[in-house]
């Protein structure tokens, strides 16, 4: 059986697919947390969604400026490295944790964006539990 990654996509219902969730033709990830704002989403809901059996984390935020909360993304931009640098003492890769700005409210690259991180995570193999 091939290794299929899990990934849990926390997204901005402002900046990312926030008209998805009236649009039926738009398909969203299995593991979607639509938050009001990616400054919502704490460290320990990423290490809680590890420990869930997440093999990567993907969180979509308004493009740089463009917060409709001021500066949500950018506070999350400097959780993501400082999660990133904790993890890898750990021994969890660093690409496990990817934070990806941008506006998309059609919602529709976000299944491509779950796809491509799906295809790294698999050259990574199953996360360390920790």
């Amino acid at each position: 059986m091939a290794y299929d990654p899990n990934v849990v996509c926390f997204s901005c219902k402002f900046g990312w697919d926030y008209v998805s969730d009236n649009k039926p033709e738009t398909k969203v990830p299995e593991n979607r947390v639509p938050v009001v704002c990616c400054g919502k989403v704490e460290s320990n809901h990423i290490l809680e969604a590890f420990k869930a059996g997440a093999d990567g984390i993907l969180i979509l935020a308004c493009q740089e400026g463009d917060c409709h909360y001021q500066d949500g993304n950018f506070q999350t931009s400097k959780k993501v490295y400082l999660l990133q640098k904790v993890l890898e003492t750990f021994g969890v890769e660093r690409e496990r944790v990817r934070i990806e700005m941008g506006l998309d409210p059609e919602g529709a690259r976000v299944e491509q964006l779950v796809k491509e991180m799906k295809t790294d995570l698999s050259k990574l193999g199953p996360v360390k539990r920790f």
